[in-house]
């Protein structure tokens, strides 16, 4: 469901953000739109204004709450040691390439 939101939060701002571009083409009657076209480009500008205009809050409020929660969970945990990398193992080079020398 998660991925169907997100393919429709997509169209509406392609939608908002295409009729933005093609609105001054439509003002001088350059490109003719049905009233019921008009409407729905201008909701979904709307849209992405208001989303647009909100983002700072929804990004500051997100931000404070991971303070918040790094804050109420006392000291800083260690983070987690890597475990060493293995040894490296010598590969002996070779000495023919493909099957040159293989008996028959």
């Amino acid at each position: 469901m998660n991925r169907v939101l997100d393919y429709m939060g997509f169209a509406l701002w392609f939608l908002g953000l295409g009729y933005m571009a093609l609105w001054p083409l439509t003002a001088h009657d350059a490109l003719y739109l049905s009233p019921g076209l008009h409407l729905v480009g201008m909701l979904a500008s709307v849209w992405v204004l208001a989303g647009l205009a909100l983002w700072p809050i929804r990004r500051s409020r997100r931000s404070l709450a991971a303070v918040n929660k790094r804050a109420s969970s006392g000291t800083l945990k260690p983070r987690s040691a890597r475990p060493p990398p293995p040894p490296r193992r010598y590969v002996k080079p070779r000495s023919h390439f493909g099957l040159r020398g293989m008996p028959r």
